[in-house]
């Protein structure tokens, strides 16, 4: 009888385990992409993207911004703010959740600032020379 309580048990226990590929398979379920928010101040209307593809965070760059002036290579998050429009990008992991939804999840970014000595304790950047 015991043996047949501690089967049954351990049958219960292993259905509710997720299986070895579903798990791989969570894993490998995130991209690289971009999280960007644009606040209209002009409307007071809110976007927020998430995109996998460059161009696409370009068309976006356009669509706010009536300028020759185009996006390079992002490392750290960007905010733009021209009394119109306040603009924010930041790389961020994509991925699915279980209900289908796509979320994000921050890279987490080096320090910008380095630790000021005593004779520039004012200053938490480095000196820039031309």
């Amino acid at each position: 009888m015991k043996t047949l309580y501690i089967l049954l048990i351990s049958v219960f226990c292993l259905s509710f385990c997720p299986s070895v590929e579903n798990a791989a398979k969570n894993t490998n379920n995130t991209s690289n992409g971009f999280y960007i928010t644009v606040k209209d101040l002009t409307n007071r209307t809110y976007q927020k993207y998430i995109v996998e593809n460059r161009d696409s965070v370009n068309i976006i760059f356009n669509k706010y911004f009536n300028s020759e002036m185009e996006l390079g290579d992002i490392d750290y998050p960007i905010s733009i703010y021209n009394g119109k429009r306040d603009f924010y990008i930041a790389r961020v992991n994509i991925f699915v959740k279980q209900n289908g939804k796509i979320n994000f999840k921050n890279l987490k970014y080096p320090n910008v600032y380095i630790k000021s000595t005593r004779s520039n304790k004012r200053s938490g950047l480095s000196p820039t020379t031309f």
